[in-house]
């Protein structure tokens, strides 16, 4: 309890140094922000495209990004990401080399284990691929959190992602062209998803506990040397502890 104390009276230590305007802004963001849907971003390659998809993720008014790095590190371009990153949660899952110099066991797959981690928080994972489907975008149920899974450029969702999916999910499309770019898939379908949860009865906001946590983080992000209000503040905070003590 006192931890949690500690943590919102830094809070509001830090929100002190901000514009009444600013507290503002970051209070009525919060009040949109969900984990209900979550993007979950597999071995993207053009810094272009995975900049855009944090940045149509942020936009929507989504909280957290998985990001699986199997094969490739994912990279972003600030010229793109219009600075997205510093308000969304990042949660990476990085390969891992085994001990075993044998080929199949050199790397524990990413994708795995950020599908056991998703599983475990309640989110059902929707698979994103042209060629298999058996759901539409518009007909997709939301009674449940969701995880996207968006694949690679040039070859999509890995093999594991398609397979271990709960679902595969497709958008429709009327031309000849049989996919969209890997960032104008993720803006439609985080846009057309989100706009669905807002428009239900589905409680999608955040607790009081999460909002707290990302409104330190953004208050982190919204001061210059954050670090020396925070030695400050603690060292206020050790004095009061120990009155009497020089």
């Amino acid at each position: 309890m006192k931890e949690l104390d500690s943590a919102a009276e830094l809070v509001e230590y830090l929100e002190g140094f901000l514009t009444g305007a600013r507290k503002e802004r970051i209070r009525e963001i919060l009040g949109q922000r969900t984990r209900y849907i979550t993007p979950v971003l597999e071995d993207l390659v053009d810094p272009h495209n995975s900049s855009a998809c944090l940045r149509s993720a942020e936009a929507c008014g989504l909280q957290d990004v998985h990001i699986i790095e199997n094969r490739h590190a994912f990279q972003v371009k600030s010229g793109v990401s219009m600075g997205s990153a510093h308000w969304l949660t990042l949660r990476r899952y990085r390969a891992e080399i085994a001990e075993s110099a044998e080929i199949a066991s050199i790397r524990a797959s990413a994708t795995e284990r950020c599908f056991a981690t998703l599983r475990e928080e309640g989110y059902i994972i929707y698979a994103t691929t042209p060629h298999r489907s058996s759901i539409s975008l518009p007909e997709m149920d939301l009674s449940r959190p969701a995880a996207i899974v968006f694949g690679s450029e040039k070859d999509g969702i890995s093999a594991y992602a398609r397979e271990n999916a709960d679902h595969c999910l497709q958008i429709p499309m009327y031309g000849f062209t049989e996919s969209f770019n890997i960032s104008v898939c993720a803006a439609i379908t985080l846009y057309s998803l989100s706009q669905k949860l807002r428009q239900s009865e589905i409680p999608w906001q955040l607790s009081e506990s999460q909002k707290q946590h990302i409104r330190l983080q953004w208050a982190r992000h919204s001061l210059k040397r954050s670090d020396l209000l925070e030695a400050n503040f603690r060292t206020i905070a050790k004095k009061r502890q120990s009155p009497g003590k020089p």
